[in-house]
Formats: C-alpha cells, structure tokens, sequence
C-alpha cells in the first residue's frame, strides 16, 4: 500500500522534478554497480597477479609481518612478466578500477533521460497525436489514457476537455439542423392550410359563378373566408419575421426587475384577454430585486404563451413571475382541459391533437418559447394540474448564459 502510493506520487510530479529524480536514481545505481564492479575488478586483478608472484616468499613474509603493520597486498606484477592474454585482463582492470563508478553513472544518467524520455514525454505525445489525428476524422469516441498530474497530464485532461466541447458542440448543432428542418416542415404545414382553403373557395367560385349557382351573400361570405385566409397568411409571415429577427439576434440583457417585466406583460396580457373575451391576472414576486436578463426576449415568450393558454381557456389566465435561484420562471395557467398530449409533442412546431385547434392558429408558439427559452440558457415545462393546463418557462440570468 505504502509503496504503491509512493510510486502514485512519483508518477505525478512535475516534468522538472520528475528528470531530477530520473538522474539522481540513475546516478545511484550507476554509482552502486561501479562500486561492486571494482571490488570485482580488484579481486581479479590480484588474481592474476598471484599467478606470476614467488607464493612461499610472500606468504613467509605475511607470516613474519610485524602485527602492527598494515595488510600486505600482492605486490603488482610487470605486463612484461605476464602471458598476453593476463596482461590485457590486467589492463581492463585497472581501467575498471579507475573509470567504473564514472563510467557506469554517466550510463545511468543516459538510461534514465532515456526512460524519462519513454514515460514521461513520448507517451503522452504520441497519444496527443493519436488524438488529434481522431479529432480530424470526426471520432470523437475516445479517451486520452495518459493520467499522470504533470504539466503534459494537466495538457492531455485540457485536451480531453476540449474533444468534449467538440462533441457538445456537434450535438448542438444537430439538434438546431433538427430544430430547423421541423420548423421547415410546420412552416410548410401551415402555410397549406390557408392555401388549400383557398384553391377550394376558388375552385367552387369558377364552377358556381358562370352558372350563376351562387347568390350574392354566399359569395361575399366566400371572399370575406378567403380575406380572412390572406390575413392569416399575413400575420404568419409577421410573425416568421419577428421570430427570424430575434433567434439571429444575440441576446441582449439588460437590468430589470419582475415587477417591471410582469406590468409589460400585463398590458400584453389585459389586451389579448379583452380580445378573446377571457379573465387575465397576473402576480410578481421579489418586486424590487435587480435581474439582468433580455427583456424583449421574455416578453415574446409571454406573448405566445398568454396566447395559447387564452385559446384553450375556459375563463381565467393566471401569470406568475418570479426568480428561482439563477433563474427567471414565466409561469402562464388556465382552467381549461388541459393537454391532450404528451409534454414533448406541445413543445413541437405542430401539433393538431387538441380538438379545439382550427384553421385560424399556428401551432408554432410553444415551439418558439421553447426555441427562446434554451437561447436565454433555460427550457420550457408543460404539466396538466387538477384545474387545468400549466406551462413554466425558465430564463437563466445573463450572468449565467453562455
């Protein structure tokens, strides 16, 4: 346990200390197996040399040495007196006994820069490489293996982090070329009906008229339909231009508060409720508190919001605004029946499922809240309550957005 932590510590210590441990370690071992390599080197030099020295004179005088005196060692023997090839074993150990711990530590510091080299910069390159060369054929599956906490550790986890808002960003983008193609799609949805009420109020007119089938007042009532179609269309394109407008239009924030954003909505809200004949209230909470958000932005959520809940209601539309931590909540309910379907198909650019849809709506609303609230860094709820249909809209404080 002990050792495998050490080992843990070592692994992750920085490039500079890492090639000063590297060194050191290599410089002691080298140090190390030169010392025994000159023991060795001198136990065989002596060796050789006792083959060629008077034995019985030596070892009488190691018998008559005075005890005091120091160890008498075999006394060195010319290379002339010896056979060529004990003259070069000679040779190579006085070399080894001069130059070994040398030689053996410079060996050490090459072999240690050399691993140094392996472990701690070849690896993490070539992976870094490997990775980069992923990144640019689009394969983004993968994880860098390299987890030491150096200073190319710290460059690999940034470079990881980086494959990971590649691949966020990739989503992203799908997702609005989705999100376009459905819009695409509902635009194309909507703008059939009016036209195909239209052909069809034509086609009778250019087989009833020469006939003369068609009084005057079924006649006019058909132009005042197909005037009314026209206007539809009209409005649809206005509409289409104002969304255009602020979905390309970066978000703009500005200091406000609930209370100023709820009596904006208020004059929205009192309007469209006059027009369909309906109640409208409002409340804000934490009045005085400054929010920096994008106020016309919200306003728009609530204007479709408030439309559609009008729409469905059977008297009443109640709003709520109010912060929740980092967030602005736009909450619009009504006492209608509710919703008919699942809380994914409200939020699509159309859906037809509720009975009381007709031919003078586009089912493009919910979808543009929700289009704008994920812009404002937040999303959109719908839930069915005991007394009706509820939708919460949420804007995450411009401090927060990205």
């Amino acid at each position: 346990m002990g050792s495998g932590v050490s080992m843990e510590k070592i692994r992750n210590l920085s490039l500079r200390k890492s090639i000063i441990v590297y060194m050191l370690t290599g410089i002691v071992i080298g140090f190390i197996l030169g010392a025994v390599i000159v023991l060795e080197a001198e136990r065989a030099q002596e060796q050789i040399w006792w083959k060629y020295v008077d034995q019985d004179r030596f070892i009488e005088e190691m018998q008559n040495r005075n005890p005091d005196a120091f160890d008498v060692t075999i006394p060195r023997v010319s290379n002339e007196n010896m056979s060529r090839t004990d003259a070069r074993l000679s040779e190579l150990c006085d070399f080894l006994t001069t130059y070994g711990i040398l030689v053996l530590c410079a060996a050490g510091i090459v072999v240690s820069t050399f691993l140094f080299y392996r472990n701690k910069i070849r690896r993490p390159l070539l992976e870094l490489n490997l990775a980069a060369k992923k990144i640019a054929d689009n394969d983004l599956d993968f994880e860098i293996g390299y987890q030491s906490k150096d200073e190319l550790g710290v460059l690999c986890r940034e470079f990881d982090h980086m494959k990971e808002e590649l691949a966020q960003n990739n989503q992203k983008m799908w997702r609005m070329v989705e999100d376009e193609q459905v819009l695409r799609s509902a635009i194309a949805h909507d703008l059939r009906t009016p036209l195909t009420v239209l052909k069809g109020y034509q086609e009778m007119m250019m087989e009833f008229i020469p006939e003369e089938k068609l009084d005057r007042e079924a006649l006019l009532d058909m132009l005042k339909e197909s005037m009314g179609q026209v206007e539809r269309l009209e409005r649809f394109l206005d509409r289409m231009r104002a969304f255009s407008a602020l979905e390309r239009e970066p978000i703009s924030c500005m200091d406000t508060t609930a209370a100023e954003i709820a009596e904006q909505i208020e004059k929205t809200g009192e309007m469209l409720a006059a027009a369909s004949g309906k109640q409208f209230e409002i409340f804000a909470g934490g009045e005085g508190e400054k929010l920096t958000l994008d106020r016309d932005l919200i306003l728009e959520v609530a204007e479709n919001l408030i439309t559609n809940a009008l729409r469905y209601a059977a008297s009443k539309v109640s709003v709520v605004v109010c912060r929740e931590a980092d967030r602005l909540v736009l909450e619009v309910k009504d006492d209608g029946t509710g919703f008919t379907i699942s809380e994914e198909e409200a939020k699509q650019a159309f859906t037809s499922a509720n009975p009381r849809d007709d031919l003078k709506h586009f089912g493009l609303g919910m979808y543009i809240s929700e289009v704008f609230c994920k812009k404002h860094g937040g999303h959109l709820e719908v839930e069915n309550q005991r007394d009706g249909a509820c939708v919460r809209a949420y804007f995450r404080l411009c401090t927060d957005v990205k």
